[in-house]
């Protein structure tokens, strides 16, 4: 009898949940780092232009350091093995 794909194998755990410590915190960080890069946070934390760092405006530096610590956690968890 064929198995519904609804139906999960006996003993099947969701490739969805991480299974160590590790991967637990980088998905934490991970979405901690997301949220702050929405549009809530943004406007109430970076929704300005004047303070200019390095000839941008804050509101692009502020994006992307974010978006690069977005990068890191990636790495980190792909060196990790998570």
């Amino acid at each position: 009898m064929r198995r519904s794909a609804v139906t999960p194998e006996p003993g099947y755990k969701s490739h969805f949940i991480p299974r160590t410590r590790a991967g637990r915190w980088a998905t934490i960080v991970f979405l901690a780092l997301f949220a702050l890069t929405q549009p809530p946070f943004v406007y109430w934390f970076a929704n300005r232009i004047t303070p200019w760092i390095g000839g941008m405006p804050f509101l692009y530096v502020y994006l992307l350091v974010l978006y690069f610590c977005l990068i890191g956690v990636l790495l980190w968890a792909q060196r990790r093995g998570v």
